[in-house]
């Protein structure tokens, strides 16, 4: 679904991953569902992935998971008190099922290595599972996605010159790219970085990028690679005042929610890059790719 809002000046519209149908919604939910066919496909009966107390992804995994029978492990990295207390994708967590391990963060890689070896031992076919569902499945579901762009571009004879998304692992931003580029949409792709500094951000978008093209043999513009992070407050999950207003009005103000973590900075992001770019009369496309649970605790 993309939806229109009247925002300075500018004709702004609004693709709603935040509704997208699979519990939570968002960006985890579309690329769970690309990940989903290619474990039924390798007949595998559990998973194991990581990621952090609130996230997205393992929220998503593990509702899947729990959908289907299969075993699965998240190794998480953060506070392990906090993580008892909070609702949204924590609660949704601790409720379904999933064997839950905690290690810090230079341990994920071994955690990881463990808990699937293990379930090798136990006669079972586990499916590994990178954080933030940055695979090749994950980046196709965001190529597919701008199929649905195109369509919408098509009926409504629209076309985004300025496309912004927050941007975590990279690859939302690096699967739109690539289908940007298959579908022949010269728009200009500016994610909003929610933890990692510029260079490293550009950096694991452009790779993922060029995986993507050369797996799925698209014919690729160069598209130059832009990651701001001008709006971190601080680093991952951490927020202004400024933000923070964003936030609490955005349900009133635009019909739909942006929580601080994610969806809020780059929407912040977005409207900061607006003013100080003096854009006027341009058409602009905000990827809203979900955060009600985050925006909920």
């Amino acid at each position: 679904m993309i939806s229109k809002i009247e925002y300075n000046s500018n004709d702004v519209r609004v693709f709603r991953d935040d509704i997208y149908p699979f519990l939570g919604g968002g960006n985890k939910g579309r690329k769970i569902k690309y990940i989903e066919k290619d474990i039924i496909k390798k007949k595998s009966n559990a998973v194991v992935t990581t990621g952090g107390i609130q996230s997205n992804h393992c929220r998503a995994l593990a509702v899947l998971a729990a959908q289907n029978g299969w075993k699965c492990t998240l190794v998480l990295h953060g506070n392990p008190d906090r993580f008892k207390i909070l609702n949204g994708n924590a609660k949704l967590m601790r409720n379904s099922g999933a064997e839950i391990i905690f290690v810090a963060a230079n341990n994920i890689s071994i955690a990881m290595d463990v808990a699937m070896n293990n379930y090798n031992e136990q006669g079972l076919k586990p499916y590994y599972v990178w954080g933030g569902g940055h695979t090749i499945e994950g980046g196709l579901a965001y190529i597919e996605a701008v199929k649905e762009l195109k369509q919408y571009c098509i009926k409504e004879s629209w076309e985004p010159k300025y496309i912004f998304l927050a941007s975590g692992t990279g690859s939302t931003q690096a699967g739109i790219m690539a289908g940007l580029d298959n579908e022949n949409i010269d728009a200009q792709v500016v994610g909003i970085s929610v933890a990692r500094d510029r260079k490293r951000a550009e950096q694991v978008v452009s790779e993922f990028y060029n995986d993507l093209i050369d797996f799925y043999k698209i014919t690729t513009s160069n598209r130059d690679v832009t990651v701001l992070d001008d709006y971190l407050c601080g680093g991952y999950e951490l927020f202004d005042t400024s933000l923070k207003k964003v936030s609490n009005n955005s349900l009133k103000n635009f019909g739909f929610i942006l929580d601080t973590t994610y969806s809020g900075k780059g929407f912040y992001g977005m409207d900061d890059y607006i003013k100080r770019n003096n854009l006027c009369q341009e058409k602009i496309l905000f990827w809203h790719t979900g955060g009600v649970l985050n925006y909920l605790n």
